[in-house]
């Protein structure tokens, strides 16, 4: 592809992209594709050196699905030294602020990023949202000779709801949560209105340590570092619909009391 590029003329380039914005813009179904990863800072970069023109790079950024884009001061300095011009920081200020709005009817606090402050954010085709914290304390039940142990949290639903059955996690935080965040599905108690999740039993033999759920109440999932203090999480197979959230041992920050935990929920319709 780069080869057939570096042939054609610039004003070919532009007509040959304009025609691809306008027929998206149509609404003929790509469905047969795989998504296109959200649009970012180093993408407009790359676009306008290509020197597509203004008009194309911010028909681009109207039309993205995604946009993951840095607009603190420092990057809006670094885009305008790479060449980016007002115009386009412009589209990409407008565009920014239309993604936070969220989709209608969706719960949950929309962002243009998922690495400008610590925190979890939830990566779906509807966009990028923040995801809230809920704090959970420990519960026994008695099952015969055996104490069960939940960790139950305020609701029968969480407020951020999205439909993909596959969303990516984002979190960003300055120490790795390897080996202390959990991706759970919880199970509804209607009888006292919470969400719970079972993290262990107690009996005459002693008692299962709390800090990891059962198995049977975790999904599994793909973690890596895709830069410096930000972790993507992705779960192995589709989520079926439900209540989830990625629970962290002794809270986010690590300073909660020793029954209490914090999830950072979402459910999927």
């Amino acid at each position: 592809m780069r080869l057939i590029f570096a042939r054609v003329g610039i004003a070919f380039l532009r007509v040959l992209v304009l025609i691809a914005v306008s027929v998206a813009q149509e609404g003929l179904s790509l469905a047969q594709w795989p998504p296109e990863p959200p649009l970012t800072n180093e993408d407009v970069v790359k676009l306008c050196k290509l020197g597509l023109g203004d008009e194309v790079v911010i028909a681009k950024i109207n039309q993205a699905i995604q946009i993951n884009f840095r607009l603190d001061t420092d990057s809006l300095i670094r885009l305008k030294e790479q060449g980016v011009s007002k115009a386009v920081i412009e589209a990409m200020l407008k565009r920014a602020a239309l993604s936070s709005q969220g989709p209608p009817g969706q719960s949950g606090s929309a962002s243009s990023t998922a690495t400008s402050d610590e925190g979890v954010w939830l990566q779906t085709s509807q966009g990028t949202f923040q995801v809230k914290s809920v704090l959970g304390d420990l519960s026994t039940t008695y099952a015969a000779v055996t104490y069960l142990l939940f960790l139950d949290f305020p609701g029968l639903r969480a407020d951020l709801r999205i439909t993909d059955r596959k969303p990516a996690l984002i979190i960003r935080m300055h120490k790795s949560p390897r080996g202390r965040v959990f991706l759970v599905k919880c199970e509804r108690d209607e009888d006292d209105g919470v969400r719970s999740v079972k993290v262990g039993k107690a009996g005459l033999f002693g008692m299962k340590s709390w800090n990891s759920p059962d198995k049977d109440w975790t999904v599994d999932y793909e973690i890596n570092e895709s830069q410096p203090g930000v972790w993507q999480i992705v779960p192995k197979a589709d989520l079926t619909p439900g209540e989830y959230g990625l629970l962290f041992r002794g809270g986010f920050a690590g300073v909660l009391g020793p029954t209490q935990a914090e999830l950072f929920d979402f459910g999927i319709d």
